[in-house]
C-alpha cells in the first residue's frame, strides 16, 4: 500500500465522463467498482499469473509498477484514489453496471456481498450439511446471503455476539441464531452422532460436529471455535483477516483432518453450474432471481460524507448503535 490516499472502495455511483476509447459503459449507467488494482488496471501487457486465472486480488504486480504506484486496492493507493469523494476515476476494467431492478442500497453493498459469495465458492457445502458461520459483522451476513442466494439447502447456524446480530441472521434466513456457549452446546449435541468430552488435560472438546465453519472474524478465539466445532474431515474457511495468533492451538487441523482454505476478495472466473462468470455478474443475476431477498436491512445507518466522524464512531461502537452497514450519501 501507498499513502497518502483517499479512503473508499464500496461504492455504487452514475458514470459522468468517459475516456475517448472507452465503449463498455456509458455516462449515465449505474455501475459499481471492482477496487483491486490489477494487471490491466497497471497496463500490464502480458497479465501475471493470478491475473491470467481471473484472481485479480492476488496480482504480482500490487508492488507497483510505472503506471502506478503499489497498492492493492482503492483507497490504499497515493496515486488511484479512493471512493470516499463526490468523484473518482476508475479504469474501464474495474466497473460493472447494474439493473435498475436493483435497489442503491443493495447495490452499494457489491462489494462485501462479493467477498461473502466467493468464499462459500471456495468450498461450497454440499445438500444437508450442516454450516456454522461465526461473526456478526457484514462478512458474516454475506456469507450466509450467498448461501441462501445460491440455494443451498443446508442447515445453518449463526454465532454472533449480540442479540440484534442474532436477529439479523435470522431475517437472512439461518436455521439458528445463538450468542452464547450455552445455545452452542444445546446445537452442538444435536448435530449427528457428536458428543461432548472432557479430556484430562485441557477444555472439553467435541467429537463430531459441523460439516462447515465459515470464520468471518480471524481472531484467536474465532479460530479455536472453528477447528474445534468442526468435524473429522470438516471444511474449515476463513473469512476473517487473521493476522499475527501466537495462541493458536493447532491439534485439531492434524487430528481430525480438517481442510483449513483461505479467501480473499473475489474473482473474474468463477464457476458456478458449469459457467464460468465473474462474482459480480453472478451476484447480479442472484440478486435478480431473489427481488425479495432482504438485504436493505444490513444497511442501518446512512450519513452525508461530511459527517465521517459521526459515521466511523457509528461503525466501531457496534453494541450502542446496533451498526452492521453504514453507508455515506452524496
Amino acid at each position: 500500500n501507498s499513502f497518502p490516499s483517499i479512503m473508499g472502495h464500496e461504492v455504487v455511483g452514475y458514470v459522468t465522463e468517459v475516456g475517448v476509447n472507452v465503449q463498455e459503459v456509458k455516462v449515465g449507467q449505474r455501475v459499481i467498482v471492482d477496487p483491486y488494482i490489477n494487471c490491466e488496471v497497471r497496463g500490464v501487457n502480458k497479465p501475471c499469473p493470478a491475473c491470467e486465472q481471473g484472481l485479480q486480488s492476488l496480482c504480482r504486480n500490487k508492488s507497483g509498477t510505472k503506471v502506478f504506484g503499489a497498492g492493492m486496492i482503492l483507497g490504499f493507493c497515493s496515486e488511484l484514489p479512493g471512493t470516499w469523494s463526490e468523484a473518482f476515476v476508475a479504469h474501464k476494467s474495474m466497473l460493472v453496471p447494474i439493473p435498475d431492478a436493483i435497489p442503491d442500497k443493495v447495490a452499494a453493498l457489491f462489494e462485501p456481498l462479493s467477498v461473502g459469495l466467493h468464499a462459500v465458492l471456495r468450498q461450497v457445502p454440499k445438500e444437508g450439511e450442516n454450516v456454522l458461520i461465526i461473526g456478526g459483522g457484514m462478512i458474516a451476513y454475506t456469507v450466509i446471503a450467498a448461501i441462501r442466494l445460491l440455494g443451498i439447502n443446508c442447515t445453518l447456524t449463526h454465532l454472533s455476539l449480540l442479540e440484534y446480530q442474532k436477529k439479523a441472521g435470522i431475517e437472512l434466513g439461518v436455521d439458528n441464531g445463538i450468542t452464547n456457549t450455552k445455545e452452542l452446546k444445546q446445537i452442538m449435541l444435536q448435530l449427528p452422532q457428536t458428543t461432548s468430552h472432557k479430556p484430562l488435560v485441557g477444555e472439553q472438546v467435541y467429537i463430531g460436529g459441523f460439516d462447515a465453519v465459515y470464520d468471518c472474524i480471524g481472531s484467536e478465539a474465532s479460530l479455536d471455535q472453528s477447528l474445534s466445532l468442526a468435524r473429522e474431515r470438516g471444511k474449515v474457511t476463513l473469512v476473517g483477516c487473521a493476522g499475527e495468533i501466537k495462541n493458536l492451538d493447532w491439534t485439531f487441523i492434524w487430528a481430525n483432518e480438517l481442510s483449513v482454505l483461505g479467501t480473499h476478495a473475489y474473482s473474474k472466473k468463477e464457476v458456478w453450474q458449469g459457467q464460468e462468470i465473474s462474482t459480480q455478474k453472478l451476484l447480479v443475476q442472484l440478486l435478480l432471481n431473489n427481488p425479495d431477498y432482504p438485504l436493505e436491512q444490513l444497511v442501518t445507518h446512512e450519513f452525508r460524507l461530511k459527517d465521517y466522524r459521526k459515521a466511523i464512531i457509528a461503525n466501531s461502537e457496534r453494541e450502542k448503535y446496533e451498526s452492521i452497514k453504514i453507508l455515506f450519501r452524496i
